[in-house]
C-alpha cells in the first residue's frame, strides 16, 4: 500500500483550511480547534510549512502564519515535500545511500522511476484551490450578516 505519512495528511488539512481565509493570521490554537489535528503536530507542521516558503510567520502579539503564496500556485506535492521530502516511492530512488543488496542486479529500478515521476507529477498537478471546503451556500457570507446587523 503506498500511503501518505500522518505529517504530509496534516499538512494539507492545515494548508486547505489556511487557504479557506487567507487574509487572516492563523495561530496553532485556532488550525488545532479548527481541524483537531493535535497542538504539537500543528506547530512542528507550520514550522516546516514556513521553512519551505509556504506559509509567512508573522511574530508578536497578534502574530501567527499567513500564506506565503497563491493557493492556485501551491501543489500538493509542494505540501507534501516541505513535511516529509521529496516523494519517493522506494528507497533507491533517492539520492542518499541506501545500500541496497539487490541495486546491482535489480531489473526493476529504471521501472520505478518512471512510476515515481508520475506519481509526483500527479500530486504537482493538484493545486492547494481544490483542496480549500467550500463554504456551504445557505449560510450568510460574513458581509451579509455585518449589513444585515447594521440594517437591523
Amino acid at each position: 500500500m503506498i500511503r501518505l505519512s500522518n505529517l504530509a495528511d496534516y499538512a494539507v488539512v492545515l494548508m486547505s483550511t489556511i487557504a479557506a481565509r487567507p487574509d487572516e493570521l492563523h495561530t496553532a490554537a485556532t488550525l488545532n480547534a479548527d481541524t483537531k489535528v493535535p497542538l504539537p503536530t500543528v506547530s512542528k507542521i507550520l514550522g516546516k510549512l514556513a521553512k519551505a516558503d509556504l506559509l509567512a510567520s508573522h511574530r508578536g502579539i497578534g502574530g501567527g502564519f499567513s500564506m506565503s503564496g497563491d493557493k492556485d500556485e501551491i501543489s500538493i506535492a509542494d505540501i507534501i515535500e516541505a513535511v516529509d521530502g521529496p516523494v519517493q516511492l522506494t528507497n533507491c530512488l533517492g539520492e542518499e545511500d541506501t545500500s541496497c543488496d539487490y541495486e546491482p542486479v535489480c531489473s526493476t529500478r529504471s521501472k520505478w522511476d518512471k512510476i515515481n515521476n508520475a506519481v509526483y507529477e500527479a500530486l504537482n498537478n493538484v493545486p492547494l484551490s481544490e483542496m480549500v471546503p467550500e463554504p456551504y451556500d445557505f449560510f450568510p457570507h460574513k458581509e451579509e450578516k455585518q449589513q444585515s446587523a447594521k440594517e437591523g
